[in-house]
């Protein structure tokens, strides 16, 4: 078990937990919409996810190849060199569908190395 994974994963499953709670504080995309703070805070935190998911040790990844590792490392590109171009919804969508999966997946590889 490496620690290093232990600590990038409990740095992804913390930014999870903020932006489900921006999500559960907006409650809407309308909202997400006019909230240009809670858009910094929600895009922030996608990127800590993308960055820390990019120092996971390639043996992680190929163990638990079920998580879309590549997409999370491309999101955080994607948001950090194409800010301009970020279409809030697909954020929106993104943080209300898929990070429920994520969260799932990630504290199952968590338990897997406590």
């Amino acid at each position: 078990m490496d620690n290093k994974d232990v600590f990038r994963l409990e740095h992804i499953l913390e930014s999870i937990n903020k932006i489900q709670y921006l999500v559960s504080k907006l409650n809407s995309l309308e909202n997400f919409e006019k909230e240009w703070i809670e858009q910094d805070a929600l895009i922030r935190n996608f990127e800590i996810i993308g960055q820390a998911s990019n120092h996971v040790s390639n043996e992680i990844k190929e163990k638990h190849s079920e998580v879309s590792w590549k997409e999370l490392k491309g999101m955080r590109n994607f948001i950090t060199h194409e800010y301009f171009g970020l279409q809030l919804d697909t954020i929106w969508e993104t943080a209300v569908y898929d990070l429920p999966i994520l969260q799932s997946q990630i504290q199952k590889i968590i338990e897997s190395l406590n």
